[in-house]
């Protein structure tokens, strides 16, 4: 497996998912730039970082933005380069929300920052880190998407137009950066027990019901196919789904 010689950008990397993986990657030996939105955020990301360092011995940088918005993915960038240089090594597109509700009674408000959150950050943050990457002609990146972008779900209209876009943006970007050193892939979870999900909580003996294997998942389960993904060196454009045979 490879090990890119450079540091990882996580974006929704305070809790759930996202600190599993920075869990991982310093684990796998580099240092994270851990994205946060909300205020109440950065002690987490602090505790993350305290846990990390002891554990790994990796640096964790702190960089708040709402990646939903084009300006705000520039300042997470920018502080990643000024804490550690221009060696982005590894992206991954992992912050994520959802309304749970029929398209009818979304408010644009919702469809917005959902297709914001989802989606757009992903397209973002690829341009933005893209070029550091030319220059080294050597990158992984990988977006976090969701078997909602491999079926449909009720009540997860926009959320599922969105990781099908995120699936879309793997499969086309990892065709257009590839010449130049750089995979794209992407990793689609299936139901894993998250602070997001645990506000549908009622869903999660349906969910256990319909894996052939009788399992929920866990953030760690994801963390490492990411992990896996980043360092594959033959892996480029593909769409992998940890997911307990939810979606087969």
């Amino acid at each position: 497996m490879k090990k890119y010689d450079g540091y990882a950008i996580v974006t929704g990397g305070a809790r759930g998912m996202g600190a599993a993986i920075c869990r991982q990657l310093a684990k796998d030996g580099y240092d994270i730039v851990c994205n946060y939105v909300s205020d109440s955020s950065l002690a987490k990301v602090e505790a993350l970082a305290a846990e990390i360092a002891e554990k790994y011995g990796r640096k964790v940088i702190a960089a708040q933005g709402n990646v939903a918005k084009y300006e705000e993915c520039e300042k997470v960038v920018n502080t990643a380069v000024a804490a550690l240089g221009e060696k982005i090594a590894v992206l991954v597109n992992n912050a994520g929300v959802t309304v749970r509700a029929e398209l009818v009674d979304h408010t644009i408000d919702d469809i917005e920052r959902v297709l914001g959150t989802n989606l757009m950050a992903g397209i973002y943050m690829c341009k933005l880190v893209l070029p550091y990457m030319y220059k080294q002609n050597t990158g992984s990146i990988v977006n976090v998407t969701s078997i909602g972008g491999m079926t449909g779900f009720i009540r997860q209209t926009t959320y599922c137009t969105t990781k099908w876009g995120m699936n879309g943006l793997t499969k086309a970007l990892a065709k257009e950066a590839g010449p130049h050193g750089i995979r794209v892939n992407a990793v689609a979870p299936g139901f894993i027990i998250t602070d997001m999900t645990l506000e549908n909580k009622p869903a999660f003996e349906s969910y256990r019901a319909a894996s052939p294997i009788g399992m929920l998942g866990e953030p760690e389960y994801i963390a490492e196919a990411v992990s896996y993904v980043v360092g594959a060196e033959f892996m480029t454009g593909q769409v992998i789904s940890p997911n307990g045979g939810l979606v087969i």
